[in-house]
């Protein structure tokens, strides 16, 4: 090492020294748990129907657990550290694949208890997808089973005439015992089933030509909220079960409170919607068996089992509780291979090994400690000093000098690092302005100059290493073209540009990448940005409600296909947030959802993908790596893809545990 960079590394070590100093003082008053790890912000929440982020996902991936689990299969190969993850049989011992690819059927295991002592059923299931996919629980992951019979239109609270459907009075509870106003509960008023019959629309608002997209679309709900449902109610047993066929009475229900005080013969209701737990896809046959049937084979399938917000969470505990509250510590009921044991704000979350879990035996670690911790600098102190095992972030100033230590691990990731940008912001909404700015970004300097841990600059959206996927081809960069592009939009040279903000949430790496594209887009373009830094509760928040002009993101593929990159940017997409809407796309990945001719089915997906490249509906900025320092001793840990790590597979290399 010069001694130039050896006296620069001592100071900045001397710095982080100082940092971890004041950081501990906070801690000290802990015992240290067995195994700690960085995990970035606060987690937004632990509902596995709620959450988004990594900092949440790493969480309930080890308190929760569904059918299916990625685990580790086979040995980490030790010239890549690449370690291949499968699902593997969780709460489900076996499944059955019908011929045809359709028919899932899951047999359970009968020794799974939640952490209150019961049994896990296949009914937890079947409640939970029909929680997930209930709109009011907002879940961001329910176009995910989509093809999962009756689940879009329930998501999406489609009904037709001739559909059997459930219908909620207006009776939901909104407060709890404790008091505290505006809980969730699920199901929540009394819960009536009947085929529909009819549809009773009013005329629909004439608005004046000059109303905004906005307006129109509020205009089109208050309408939509009039409609009245005439339904043929069919009796319901006390098993549950419903006598379709056998004496009705016919009812009326609407919405709108309106509409339903002026006619006593309609009841007001919070949602007409098709019943999906007792038509859809997903059902419990008896206490041990859970059958999926799909509208079409999907050949990732059993890796959407395996993700988190396909586990079950406990009915019990949610409507005694409600949400959020059912996720506190104390309230909260779990199943997975460990147990949360208490969260501190803007400290830990701690879990404990699970004693009850059906692998408790082969689960070594006692308890572990998820670190709220953003600084990398504190984080790469911590480290050196033993208080964590194990940090993903280190500091971009040295990692060229820490990919030579043997501690280091890094490796490929399904993951891509990109700018979402509002087309309902002008001048975003001029695919020229779009282009132009994609154009004129440099990622060649992000990923040498800022970033420094082999990210490879990124045109596509799709990251490379997926079987048979050749990407889209991306615009490349072009900074004459970027210049003709914004003066045909009406800025030449940038005059006129207005000046827009740029959006990241808290971190060491997010300010530098956009200073250097402030930069990149002012010497290029003339054009000027103001960045904003929000932490990631608030700058999530501020995203979903698409009260952004262009923001900073990244997504880790949820499964190895490249749909999980495509079909985000639908335009009904809750992950969207871009306010881009195009019809062929749309179209394409939902004909790639239905065939079955696998190289067909990647061809399709390609043309999608040119088509959100070609109208530069994201910038693209980079391909992420995965970058790891893990103390030496640690056992049963990988480079994975999808950036999971079981914590139930590792351990100590001088643990008796050890396997």
């Amino acid at each position: 090492m010069p001694p130039e960079i050896r006296r620069g590394f001592v100071v900045f070590a001397g710095l982080l020294a100082v940092v971890a100093v004041i950081w501990a003082a906070r801690m000290d008053a802990i015992a240290p748990a067995d195994f700690s790890l960085q995990n970035g912000t606060d987690p937004k929440t632990l509902d596995p129907h709620r959450a988004s982020g990594q900092p949440e996902s790493r969480i309930i991936f080890e308190i929760f657990e569904g059918l299916l689990r990625m685990l580790p299969e086979g040995e980490i190969n030790p010239e890549t550290n690449i370690q291949p993850l499968t699902p593997q049989p969780a709460i489900a011992k076996s499944y059955d694949i019908s011929e045809d690819g359709k028919t899932y059927t899951f047999h359970l295991r009968d020794d799974v208890r939640w952490t209150d002592g019961t049994p896990v059923t296949a009914h937890d299931f079947a409640w939970s997808w029909q929680r997930m996919l209930h709109p009011a629980t907002a879940c961001e992951y329910g176009y995910l089973i989509n093809e999962v019979q009756y689940a879009q239109q329930y998501h999406k609270a489609i009904v037709e005439i001739g559909d059997q459907v459930e219908v909620e009075l207006w009776d939901r509870p909104e407060e709890t015992p404790t008091s505290e106003a505006n809980v969730q509960h699920f199901p929540r008023g009394t819960m009536l089933y009947g085929t529909l019959r009819e549809i009773i629309k009013p005329a629909e608002p004439t608005l004046p030509k000059d109303a905004t997209d906005e307006q129109r679309e509020e205009a089109k709900l208050d309408w939509q909220e009039q409609w009245v449902y005439v339904v043929d109610v069919a009796n319901e047993s006390a098993d549950g079960s419903v006598d379709w066929d056998g004496p009705t009475q016919s009812r009326k229900f609407c919405v709108d409170v309106a509409a339903a005080s002026s006619d006593e013969s309609i009841e007001r209701t919070h949602a007409v919607m098709v019943a999906f737990g007792k038509i859809g896809g997903a059902q419990a046959v008896d206490d041990l068996t859970f059958v999926v049937r799909l509208n079409n084979a999907v050949p990732y399938f059993l890796n959407l089992v395996a993700y988190y917000p396909l586990f079950p969470v406990n009915r019990r505990c949610i409507e005694t509780h409600g949400a959020p509250l059912w996720t506190r510590p104390e309230n909260i009921v779990t199943n997975g291979p460990f147990r949360l044991k208490f969260r501190r704000l803007r400290d830990r979350v701690r879990v404990e090994r699970n004693s009850d879990h059906h692998a408790a035996d082969s689960i070594a670690l006692e308890t572990v400690d998820f670190i709220s911790l953003e600084s990398q600098n504190t984080a790469l102190n911590m480290y050196e000093t033993g208080q964590l095992q194990w940090i993903y972030d280190p500091p971009t100033a040295v990692i060229e000098e820490l990919m030579k230590r043997p501690d280091y691990i890094g490796g490929p990731k399904l993951s891509v690092y990109f700018y979402k940008m509002n087309h309902a912001k002008p001048p975003l909404n001029d695919v020229r302005v779009r282009r132009a700015l994609s154009m004129a970004v440099d990622r060649t300097q992000i990923v040498k100059q800022v970033t420094k841990a082999g990210q490879q600059p990124a045109f596509s959206v799709v990251p490379p290493g997926m079987a048979g996927y050749e990407s889209a081809k991306g615009l490349g960069e072009d900074v004459e073209k970027a210049r003709e592009l914004l003066a045909e939009a009406g800025f030449p040279g940038g005059r006129g540009f207005p000046k827009i903000t740029l959006l990241y949430n808290t971190s060491e790496t997010h300010r530098p990448i956009a200073e250097v594209i402030q930069q990149q887009w002012q010497n290029n373009l003339n054009v000027k940005i103001e960045l904003k830094n929000m932490e990631w509760g608030s700058f999530t928040e501020t995203v979903q409600q698409e009260e952004y002009t262009i923001a900073r993101y990244g997504w880790v593929g949820d499964y190895p296909d490249p749909n999980t990159f495509l079909d985000l940017w639908t335009s009904d997409s809750p992950q969207s947030n871009l306010n881009w809407d195009n019809a062929e796309y749309d179209s394409l990945i939902r004909q790639a959802g239905v065939e079955q001719n696998p190289k067909a089915r990647l061809k399709i997906l390609q043309r999608a993908e040119q088509i959100l490249i070609d109208d530069a509906a994201l910038i693209p900025i980079y391909f992420y790596t995965a970058n790891h320092l893990l103390k030496p001793n640690v056992r049963g840990f990988g480079a994975t893809l999808q950036e999971l790590h079981p914590l139930q597979a590792i351990y100590f290399a001088d643990d008796v545990q050890s396997k």
